[in-house]
């Protein structure tokens, strides 16, 4: 039998969770179908940082209009828990790059972000543990952190199920239906599913999911490592933090752990669902040499645990937010690993685009789908290059 909604949702992760939402909340009748469990995928692995330095404008944006209306007062704006940690942010630059931190700051600032560009010293100050022999300068966010991205991922799916949207997981999108050049509805595992709106937020299963609709997605699956390391007793207060000069980014995690990751040695092509979760060969090693130049007590610490994580990545490492093919079909996919923070505004966003034609809550016009076709490329305003290698 049939069943009739206003719009489908493929994927439950973060974003297509924050989508939901932003449409139930505009009265729409929404299905949010799920090939397995609620943030089984890339938002399950999410490193989860809450931080608003980019070398992109939009993207600064977006995780601004994130932090203020949504992180910063999550249980009045969307209720439940996201799990957001305040402890503030730095992102270490190298020495080349000092203009570039520079530029991006003020950008930053006239947005309206509480950032400012502070010397090795006065990192020191402040972060008593952390050796700044290796840069002059880091851009500094006092009011970032971290957040649950499974938290977050559930408080918008049991919000948008008060306001009537309904979740059927374990439910793989099989077929895309159009007629007359729009969309009608989709075939599943678990049936049919009407509904003139479907937005693809599939993670590293976009591509499969858009093709069904008979749209070529630029995106390939992209791996990451991340690590859990045992906190020293010894280590005093720290931020998170991106450190592009030892090619890292580390944070607090809890009380007794610090989660840690590298920005290269991603691998690119595996199968969206492989099952394998073993890291690259070197980079348990290679993350603790990287680790030990900035903060030397981690040699008093241990490996806690390492898990695998997969999204879609695109050619130039940006979101896809975007009509695309037969009308009524979106993309919000090829996150490429910045996703969370940027997902509640992204989802705003989104909604606003598919029902007033238009986005208000920040102009995601730049994350278009047809830049490939054009070959424009997203380039930072002051860019550092590819954040993953």
């Amino acid at each position: 039998m049939m069943q009739t909604y206003d719009a489908i949702v493929i994927g439950a992760g973060v974003m297509g969770a924050s989508i939901a939402f932003h449409l139930a909340e505009r009265g729409l009748q929404t299905a949010i179908l799920e090939r397995k469990v609620t943030a089984s995928g890339a938002t399950g692995h999410s490193s989860g940082l809450v931080r608003m330095h980019y070398d992109l404008a939009a993207e600064s944006e977006l995780t601004f209009a994130s932090y203020k209306n949504y992180f910063g007062n999550w249980k009045e704006r969307v209720g439940g828990e996201c799990g957001f940690i305040n402890t503030g942010f730095l992102q270490v630059a190298k020495r080349e790059h000092e203009d570039k931190l520079r530029g991006n700051v003020a950008n930053q600032q006239k947005i309206g972000i509480n950032t400012s560009v502070i010397s090795a010293a006065e990192v020191k100050k402040l972060f008593p543990d952390l050796v700044t022999e290796h840069f002059d300068y880091a851009a500094y966010e006092p009011d970032s952190g971290y957040a649950d991205a499974t938290l977050t991922t559930n408080s918008f799916l049991d919000s948008a199920k008060r306001n009537g949207a309904t979740l059927i997981q374990n439910c793989e999108v099989t077929a895309i239906h159009t007629a007359g050049g729009k969309v009608t509805g989709v075939s599943t595992t678990k049936g049919g599913f009407d509904a003139p709106i479907i937005i693809n937020a599939a993670g590293p299963w976009a591509k499969h999911v858009a093709a069904l609709a008979g749209v070529d997605v630029p995106l390939v699956t992209w791996t990451h490592d991340v690590a859990f390391l045992h906190r020293p007793p010894s280590l005093g207060k720290f931020p998170a933090v991106i450190d592009d000069v030892i090619n890292c980014y580390f944070r607090p995690e809890g009380s007794a752990l610090i989660l840690a990751a590298g920005e290269d040695e991603s691998l690119r092509g595996e199968a969206p669902d492989a099952e394998d979760q073993t890291p690259t060969p070197t980079f348990v090693d290679k993350l603790i040499d990287a680790m030990v130049q900035r903060i030397p007590k981690i040699e008093e610490s241990g490996l806690h645990s390492i898990h695998v994580g997969r999204d879609g990545i695109t050619p130039d490492q940006r979101s896809i937010y975007s009509a695309a093919g037969p009308d009524g079909f979106y993309l919000a996919c090829g996150l490429s690993g910045t996703g969370f923070k940027t997902s509640p505004a992204a989802g705003a966003s989104m909604v606003e685009l598919i029902l007033d034609g238009k986005p208000k809550t920040v102009d995601i016009t730049p994350f278009r789908f047809q830049r490939f076709a054009e070959g424009k490329l997203i380039e930072g305003e002051y860019g550092y290059g590819h954040i993953w290698k």
